[in-house]
């Protein structure tokens, strides 16, 4: 998900095996070959990751040997940008989906899970010293999310001052403007694009050197979401030790950040480097568990991070104040939700453990996974 191209592909296992998640969304599992002779006709036509031949199906890795597909009811948009191919497409069961390079990116039925959380959590939480002002003070940033979902939700907190937009692909903005209305959409107007809230900027720049330009100025925020992609080429920067540092010398006392933080299932490697590379720097990291349909397993992980205050606790004035449309409501987060995304199991707790991995281990790691699905002679795009 985010700013630069995401990298997920597929193979399978003891197959084949199917298990119906709804209307045109299956997990497939094979094994050994892509192209085993044996394995029926009717499932070859997605046994490879991306876009299928006949353009009916799209398939993303859920792990080594596990893809998910979802069938494509119509292809609404493909445009290859200077960063990645952007399109969205509709899905019987997922509704608009958002998919770069050929992976999938986000969906209007699942993306509240994810969006609601990364957003609320790290803005509802109580501080111990409050800011003493008169309306609204928060400034936040957010790297990547060029969806729109996570500057959505954070618009919604009438004590946010302003939301900096930074996707550094515009035919991400553009297609989101476009064609992905539920997420582009104002946080609380019925009927109005997101860019009408007046708080917010769009930026189609690099992150990290806009991040390191407004703190070389002295700009900082109340609130940073990183909407981080998989750590291969580019998108290994958001993983490195400097940019975690970065993140926290941006912050007013009393911020915080809240960072994609992959899935201690599928993602362990993910799960732990993020954990324990904000842990470096920054007194207080917590992870917590979030629901998205498209993402491997179904649970995700963020990682909030704060500069002193305990992010468990929420406050109930601010969560009361959160602001949606006449006829809408929150799907996923509540006062009480809030505290219970913190409670992981004790496999997660176990893989917070392990000796973090090296960013060589990680990206290799990453790059391992992502080639299964993938036809001979390797890129899709």
């Amino acid at each position: 998900r985010a700013q630069t191209m995401s990298a997920r592909g597929g193979l399978g296992k003891d197959g084949p095996r199917l298990a119906a998640f709804g209307v045109g969304v299956v997990v497939t599992l094979f094994v050994f070959s892509l192209y085993r002779a044996d394995v029926p006709q009717k499932f070859q036509v997605h046994i490879t990751s991306g876009l299928s031949p006949q353009k009916t199906w799209v398939t993303d890795t859920w792990g080594r040997g596990i893809l998910f597909s979802t069938a494509v009811s119509k292809m609404h948009h493909s445009k290859k940008s200077d960063f990645q191919l952007v399109q969205v497409f509709e899905s019987p069961d997922l509704g608009r989906v958002l998919m770069l390079d050929e992976f999938l990116q986000t969906s209007s039925a699942d993306e509240a899970g994810y969006h609601e959380m990364i957003a609320h959590v790290a803005l509802s939480f109580k501080r111990d010293t409050p800011p003493k002002v008169d309306g609204p003070w928060a400034n936040a940033l957010v790297i990547g999310g060029g969806d729109g979902g996570s500057a959505r939700e954070i618009l919604r907190h009438p004590h946010v001052k302003s939301v900096i937009l930074c996707e550094i692909d515009p035919a991400v903005i553009q297609a989101a403007t476009d064609y992905l209305p539920t997420l582009w959409a104002h946080p609380f107007l019925e009927d109005t694009p997101l860019h009408e809230d007046p708080r917010l900027t769009v930026m189609n720049v690099d992150a990290i050197k806009y991040l390191e330009k407004a703190n070389a100025e002295g700009k900082k925020f109340d609130l940073i979401i990183v909407d981080a992609s998989d750590p291969i080429g580019p998108g290994i920067a958001l993983y490195r030790s400097q940019f975690y540092k970065l993140l926290h010398d941006s912050l007013n006392p009393g911020g915080a950040v809240a960072v994609q933080g992959g899935s201690f299932v599928y993602l362990k490697l993910v799960f732990s480097a993020v954990y324990h590379g904000l842990k470096a720097h920054f007194p207080v990291v917590k992870p917590i568990n979030c629901v998205t349909q498209l993402y491997p397993g179904g649970i995700w992980n963020l990682i909030i991070a704060t500069t002193g205050d305990d992010p468990t606790i929420v406050d109930p004035e601010i969560v009361r104040a959160i602001r949606t449309p006449p006829k809408s409501y929150l799907k996923w987060y509540t006062a009480e939700s809030h505290g219970a995304s913190f409670v992981l199991p004790p496999i997660a707790q176990t893989v917070l453990k392990m000796t973090p991995p090296t960013l060589e281990e990680l990206e290799k790691d990453a790059a391992d996974w992502s080639i299964f699905g993938q036809p001979k002679g390797g890129k899709r795009v």
